[in-house]
């Protein structure tokens, strides 16, 4: 195993503790603006809808299109920080942001929408990627990359949470393309503390040097059974999310006859429980608990309360679901993606990027097939999906455990 040290020479790309609390505060920044406009779209699907004349599913099958230049932008993400670095790839990305939302905001043509939200959703890959390198530059010892890594998803939370109720009266007193506008204004705000924030970043080439020299004779494919299986399970829990983003609101809008501003509270309530699980759950139960244990009873509590909250209609009982929700959703993202890279042993770039490449392959298909489903079976059948993948999802953390555990086993003989 490698000692502390080594971690520390492996994992640290800042030149100073000033650099690296300045990185911290960048990536704390981007995260909050990325979870806000991700917020957006669930949003605008039924104004966007009826501004052009389609059907608000149909809407949401022209996001997932969008939604592939997250997944271009992530496949293509490490090239480009290892030509110009995390900060300056989150700047490219702010640039991108801004110009596609202004577009948007000023040519509300569908060609428009479709195309620059595509660029939109391109910024915003560009931004998972750059934060979660960045984040895992300043690392110093093991164990201490999750608390952070927890703090950026609580960040992303808030983000998200803020949103819906804010854009639901901009949305109601305005117009959609507001929206727009106000995320350009924020990207804008990104670009120029971007800017005024200096970091000294130190490339990666000589720290995958010496990790080459150090592994040398002795490298394997990061690819395993483990790997693929846990990349398989975090896409189908992707997919369960995007159900929850893009269904809910238009179901519980046009199905269930709350109006816009209301929708936005319920959004805002499950962003609200999301975070204050991720900060209470993160902090004080996952410590404690096996990982795979957390994964598979809290997907199980999930499912339990997609199926439930699916059959109601009155608007307490909506609350009631939003919170419980929520708090189980809440912290399965990183715990699997987490459990994923455990399975290696060693921190690898190349694992972290193929698992969450396949995650947000996620989006676009959740999205997609949402959208479709929604149309020709109805929303609620749609979103009935979710349940069947989390069970599939548990089914596959528990085969990773057993070959773990059988992995261990031939570890200890040896």
């Amino acid at each position: 195993m490698n000692n502390e040290h080594e971690n520390e020479e492996k994992k640290l790309i800042f030149s100073t503790q000033i650099d690296v609390r300045k990185a911290i505060l960048i990536t704390f920044i981007a995260f909050l603006f990325a979870g806000f406009q991700a917020a957006i779209y669930g949003m605008t699907t039924v104004p966007v809808s009826e501004f052009f004349g389609k059907d608000s599913s149909m809407i949401v099958f022209y996001d997932s299109f969008g939604m592939w230049g997250q997944i271009l932008a992530m496949a293509i993400g490490g090239f480009v920080i290892s030509r110009i670095k995390g900060k300056n790839t989150l700047l490219l990305a702010g640039l991108m942001m801004l110009i596609a939302s202004s577009l948007i905001a000023l040519f509300p043509i569908l060609p428009v929408y479709i195309s620059m939200s595509f660029i939109c959703n391109m910024a915003i890959g560009f931004v998972l990627v750059s934060c979660y390198y960045m984040t895992m530059g300043t690392v110093r010892r093991d164990g201490e990359s999750e608390g952070k890594l927890a703090i950026l998803n609580v960040f992303f939370s808030a983000g998200f949470m803020i949103s819906p109720i804010i854009n639901g009266f901009v949305i109601y007193n305005t117009s959609w393309r507001t929206v727009f506008g106000l995320i350009a204004a924020l990207f804008i705000a990104f670009v120029i503390i971007l800017f005024f924030l200096n970091i000294s970043e130190i490339t990666d080439k000589e720290i995958n040097a010496r990790k080459e020299e150090k592994l040398d004779g002795k490298k394997k494919s990061f690819l395993s059974p483990p790997i693929i299986l846990t990349a398989i399970a975090f896409f189908l829990f992707v997919y369960v999310e995007q159900i929850m983003n893009n269904l809910n609101q238009p179901r519980m809008q046009q199905d269930l006859g709350f109006n816009i501003r209301v929708v936005g509270a319920m959004v805002t309530t499950y962003a609200l429980s999301q975070m204050f699980g991720r900060l209470v759950l993160g902090k004080f139960l996952l410590p404690r608990v096996e990982t795979h244990k957390y994964i598979i009873i809290s997907s199980l509590l999930f499912a339990i309360f997609m199926i439930l909250f699916i059959n109601v209609s009155s608007l307490p009982t909506v609350v009631f679901f939003m919170v419980l929700l929520g708090l189980a959703d809440s912290c399965i993202y990183p715990s699997i993606l987490g459990y994923g890279l455990d399975q290696i042993g060693h921190a690898s770039p190349q694992a972290t990027a193929f698992i969450i490449t396949c995650g947000s392959i996620g989006i676009p298909v959740g999205t997609g097939m949402s959208g479709l489903l929604g149309l020709h079976f109805g929303r609620a059948n749609a979103m009935m999906v979710g349940p069947l993948l989390l069970v599939v999802v548990m089914l596959l953390i528990y085969a990773v455990r057993k070959m773990a555990k059988r992995e261990n086993g031939r570890s200890l003989d040896v």
